[in-house]
């Protein structure tokens, strides 16, 4: 949904703890790190990620940060982020906690990134070799015997640059958004034809964030609840770009109209 974003949405749910690696018996919460995309034009694309460190101001501990590493274990770290789309998700990672307050995330990237277009295999370097490591902060109090999910949602379209035509080259610029989804609801719906790569784009007066649509024309979104301007884009010279015919107001879970562009007279 913009570049490459991680949009952290806390949503709670009554859970049973029981630490089985750490003896402290203070009290936990449980943190699931998930990861999802925002599919793009290419064929595929693979991005190594080695984890994420999260820091937590433990409670009782307002001047003295703890960081937990949450690993991605596998074998191979590099993900087909292009996979995951709709709903569709990978569990990142997923840790125990002491209860407190989140106050950032540091997302750690590998050096071994590509992508396929047209069935030709591109290398994608970071923009910036030394941002392999970007650090997000955050505010996401956390409580006792309650599980929490980060949903980290990658847009591929503005992650990865063109560098040249000739020969044609491509960058990874690994730019993240952090935004806490207490109160979100999701915005779905279907474009055609399924034969294009429109991009979606969805504005509430201050920011801007997009998305794509999967092999079946369908798009989603997860935002907080509130009044937003979207516009479809089809990113085809041959057709004309939509826009919503008024604000869109939501405040639950909301399938919008399908749309079908039109081709320019």
């Amino acid at each position: 949904m913009k570049k490459l974003y991680f949009y952290l949405f806390p949503v709670a749910s009554v859970l049973f703890l029981a630490s089985c690696e750490d003896p402290d018996s203070s009290p936990r919460s449980l943190l699931n790190l998930i990861l999802v995309d925002s599919p793009a034009k290419w064929d595929s694309v693979f991005v190594e990620i080695e984890g994420v460190d999260i820091e937590v101001l433990a409670e009782g501990r307002e001047t003295q940060s703890q960081t937990f590493f949450l690993e991605y274990k596998s074998g191979d770290k590099r993900i087909k982020v292009s996979d995951l789309v709709g709903s569709t998700a990978l569990l990142l990672g997923r840790s125990e906690l002491p209860i407190g307050q989140i106050i950032s995330a540091k997302i750690i990237l590998g050096d071994n990134h590509s992508m396929f277009f047209n069935e030709k295999k591109y290398v994608l370097a970071l923009s910036d070799p030394t941002r392999n490591e970007i650090s997000l902060e955050t505010s996401i109090d956390i409580e006792q015997g309650i599980s929490y999910d980060i949903l980290l949602d990658l847009d591929l379209e503005k992650s990865i640059v063109q560098v040249s035509e000739s020969p044609l080259t491509y960058e990874l610029d690994p730019t993240f958004t952090l935004i806490s989804g207490i109160g979100t609801v999701d915005i779905s719906g279907t474009l055609k034809p399924t034969t294009l790569y429109p991009a979606i784009y969805l504005s509430n007066g201050e920011d801007t964030i997009s998305t794509h649509t999967d092999a079946t024309g369908k798009y989603y979104f997860r935002v907080q609840a509130g009044s937003y301007n979207i516009l479809f884009d089809p990113k085809d010279e041959l057709y004309l770009d939509t826009a919503y015919a008024s604000k869109l107001v939501v405040s639950e879970d909301s399938v919008l109209a399908p749309i079908t562009f039109k081709k320019k007279p």
